[in-house]
């Protein structure tokens, strides 16, 4: 046995050559062993916090009471439903301008105007990005004000028809290192808040950022039962409002430095475990919504938690998120074929959450390529942004309106199965199955369309009745028939 450790001992008297390769030796060893530690470690299937069985009678409770007008929504882990079993894609914006962050400039406090525009554009839903630094200054206070213009913009949007859906962000871990997200008492302190490497990588790749996310992750410092606390301030005070449709738990989590497949198993899945079991004691009614790992091509792990009323959601954008590494290249149906497949995994209803580009024609030609592909995908989506302070906000790209701005079935009696819309001609195709009896087919129609005709329809028109509301921007569709298949296309004219 000693003759094996003297292998791999240093022997500096024999000169250089020989003590590198013994500790280059020892340390692939080390990795090696750290390395099958890690392997058999990821393959011990996870123990999950029961499901509080309050919830689940909770969720079947169709007539649960509301604050606010709008139905609740829930998930059947494939599709987001309403009471009534309509289906509801739920298609928005980004807001920004409740955040504290350094990578971006907020845009303002949406307003009622805002609200107006959005809906008069046929969105229904705003997913509400919420710094935890702004909702808890310093540990265990939290921020009554800051909850009540989180109330004022959730009340202003459920007035013109729109959902809200909570995001706790982060980008970068803190505003502290130059991203948003985490108070300045929750975080690795005075190391460096930048690495030599092009921005925004230098930011991404800081030993402070990095550090602190090792910390949370590995949960050496409490801050998940800080943000846990975090998040049941925000339950609380928003369970009993159905305009509230789901808690985006944590945005883009990453890996780094943990590695990628081991980080999904055995630190990010526990941590969302934990906090849904935990938040739907508090608010049984809204859906939990949880991301795709940020992991830049590398290896992922997607599993079950099992339990009920979920989200499953991803980010898309053209050639932002490939690291310095990759060649740039727009993908189109790739990330979504890769979010359905990862959502029937984790048992949620696929869901995009950020989707945009930058002006200019070809950002815009992306834009368009992608919308379309979302329709084919049949998906909802929040767009990035509406007003932020950059030159990415969408009520600053006028041109981007007709694409992005579209008519699509807010509401359907039944499950979608073909969902197609050329905006340049505005001819709306789909197709879906379902009993229409006492359930209205919901379609959005954006206020640059003036009036619209019916091209074909399985239906006959005697079963069939169509009603404007030019308020609420929607075309509603009643069909009186018995049959369980339909299709109907329309084209809208401006």
């Amino acid at each position: 046995m000693s003759r094996f450790w003297d292998t791999l001992r240093p022997r500096r008297h024999r000169g250089c050559r020989r003590g590198c390769c013994g500790c280059l030796t020892i340390a692939v060893a080390a990795f090696l062993c750290v390395s099958v530690v890690l392997l058999i470690y990821s393959f011990i299937p996870n123990s999950y916090p029961p499901y509080p069985a309050s919830a689940r009678v909770a969720l079947s409770t169709t007539d649960y009471p509301s604050i606010s007008s709008l139905p609740w929504l829930h998930s059947n882990g494939r599709l987001v439903l309403t009471s009534s079993g309509q289906q509801v894609l739920l298609r928005g914006m980004n807001v920004t301008g409740l955040l504290q962050a350094e990578d971006i400039t907020p845009g303002p406090v949406p307003t009622a105007q805002d609200f107006s525009k959005m809906q008069a554009d046929g969105f229904d839903v705003i997913r509400v990005p919420v710094s935890w630094s702004l909702l808890e200054p310093k540990p265990g206070v939290f921020s009554s004000s800051y909850l009540d213009l989180i109330k004022k913009v959730v009340g202003l949007a459920a007035v013109h028809g729109i959902y809200s859906i909570l995001d706790l962000h982060n980008i970068d871990w803190s505003f502290y290192y130059g991203g948003d997200g985490a108070p300045s008492w929750a975080t690795a302190g005075p190391l460096p808040k930048t690495f030599p490497a092009p921005p925004p990588w230098n930011r991404h790749v800081a030993p402070g950022v990095l550090a602190s996310y090792f910390i949370f992750w590995s949960d050496l410092g409490g801050w998940q039962q800080d943000v846990t606390g975090a998040w049941s301030y925000l339950a609380r005070a928003f369970a009993g409002d159905s305009a509230v449709a789901a808690f985006d738990l944590w945005n883009e989590p990453h890996p780094f430095p943990i590695p990628p497949g081991l980080f999904g198993a055995k630190f990010l899945l526990p941590f969302e475990a934990q906090l849904m079991s935990h938040l739907a004691r508090i608010a049984p009614h809204q859906m939990m919504m949880t991301e795709q790992s940020l992991d830049f091509g590398l290896p992922t792990y997607v599993r079950r938690i099992p339990y009920p009323n979920q989200i499953f959601s991803s980010h898309v954008f053209a050639t932002l998120l490939e690291p310095p590494w990759q060649k740039p290249k727009p993908e189109y149906a790739t990330p979504l074929r890769l979010l359905e497949a990862q959502a029937v995994e984790a048992g949620g209803a696929p869901w995009v959450g950020e989707i945009g580009a930058g002006p200019g024609a070809s950002n815009s030609a992306w834009v368009a390529r992608e919308m379309n592909e979302l329709d084919s995908f049949r998906l909802g989506w929040a767009y990035w942004d509406w007003n932020e302070g950059g030159s990415w906000a969408f009520i600053r790209n006028p041109a981007r309106l007709p694409i992005v701005a579209r008519a699509y079935p807010q509401a359907t009696p039944g499950v979608l199965t073909t969902l197609a819309y050329d905006y340049q001609t505005g001819v709306l195709k789909l197709s879906f199955t379902g009993v229409t009896a006492g359930r209205a087919l919901r379609i959005a129609m954006p206020s640059f369309f003036r009036s619209y005709r019916v091209v074909a329809s399985s239906d006959p028109g005697a079963d069939m009745s169509i009603k404007v509301d030019r308020r609420a921007h929607v075309l509603t569709v009643a069909i009186r028939d018995a049959l369980d298949r339909h299709s109907l296309t329309i084209r809208f004219l401006r």
